[in-house]
Order: structure tokens, then sequence, then C-alpha cells
């Protein structure tokens, strides 16, 4: 090899015994969630810092019954959907008490078996989807991720709206629907 080919051999990094360094291994950096703009009804308190970020993917579940006038109708009996990661992971479920032996009202468990239960829920309509949310928690249960969580926001809904038909005493039907939910602790 004549000496100028030597000279760009080496130049170009691929001279024999030169030593590369090895690459630095890099950890990636997370991003904090960020909390969403909201109606000043669905805000939670200053200071409640953003835990979790979920996407839902399920249904909601109504029943035909009897209302206060005796006229029957669909009311919401419970939801049951799956909750994701923003990387669409599965992180989670999201159920009714009324489905599972517990206490009235929503539920989100996480896989690493903490749970949040949700109460006193303030709403904003959201035109043809089930409307926006902001809950409180009834209590909590595990020391994962929800076990500290102290409101519940549901926003980003789609679909989800109770039948419009008229229905039959017993009668169920499960409604598609979408939503993004928002977890704050302390």
């Amino acid at each position: 090899m004549n000496a100028r080919v030597l000279a760009l051999v080496i130049a170009a990094g691929c001279g024999g015994t030169a030593a590369t360094p090895a690459p630095k291994e890099v950890t990636p950096v997370v991003p904090a969630p960020v909390a969403p703009v909201v109606a000043a009804e669905l805000a939670v308190p200053a200071g409640a810092k953003l835990a979790l970020v979920a996407n839902a993917k399920g249904v909601q579940i109504y029943e035909c019954a009897a209302d206060a006038a005796g006229a029957l109708a669909w009311k919401l009996h419970a939801p049951r959907a799956d909750l994701f990661n923003e990387s669409g992971a599965p992180i989670g479920k999201h159920y009714g008490g009324v489905d599972k032996g517990l206490a009235p009202g929503p539920y989100w468990e996480a896989i690493d078996g903490s749970r949040v239960h949700g109460a006193k829920p303030v709403s904003v309509p959201h035109e043809g989807s089930i409307p926006l949310l902001r809950l409180e928690t009834a209590d909590v249960s595990g020391t994962g991720v929800l076990g500290k969580v102290t409101f519940v926001q549901r926003l980003e809904t789609a679909g989800g709206v109770a039948p419009k038909d008229a229905c039959t005493a017993g009668q169920t039907s499960e409604v598609p629907y979408t939503a993004t939910y928002y977890f704050y602790a302390p």
C-alpha cells in the first residue's frame, strides 16, 4: 500500500489496529407527563401532580331499566376497558365495581395491582360522545402507580353514548368508546 492510500485509510478510521472508543451508554430521558388544559369545572386543585396518563379502549355497558317515572330507559351499568400507555403497551384495566362485587362506581386497576375508585363526578358535555369528567378518589389500594391517586380526569372521549332506541327491561347494550384518563397524586 502506498503512503497516500495508507494515510487515507487511517484518516477514515479503517486503519488496522487504531483503537476506536467504545460507544457511551445513553440513558433515555423519559419526559414527565404534561397535564392537559381543561375547562375550570374539570381542573384539579393546585399542587396535584400528574402521575399517569392512560389511553382507554373498551365499552360503556348500558342496561334497560325503569326511570323515576317508571318508563323504560337506557342507564349506565358500568364501563369495561383496557388501559394502554402512549406506546400502546397494556398498563391496566377499567371497570365498574358492580361487576366485581365492589362498592358502586368506576375503578382503574394497574398491572402492578394498585387500584383507584372514583367518586363525586363533575361532568362537561362532549358532543357526540360520553361527557368529560373529573372524579375525586373514594379509596385506593396497593402501593403501585395508582395507590396514591387523588383525582382522575376522563378526557378526549369518543363514542360510548347510550343507545337512543327503545329497550326491553333487562336488555343490555355495549357501546364502544375511547378516552384518555389522567391520574393525579399529591
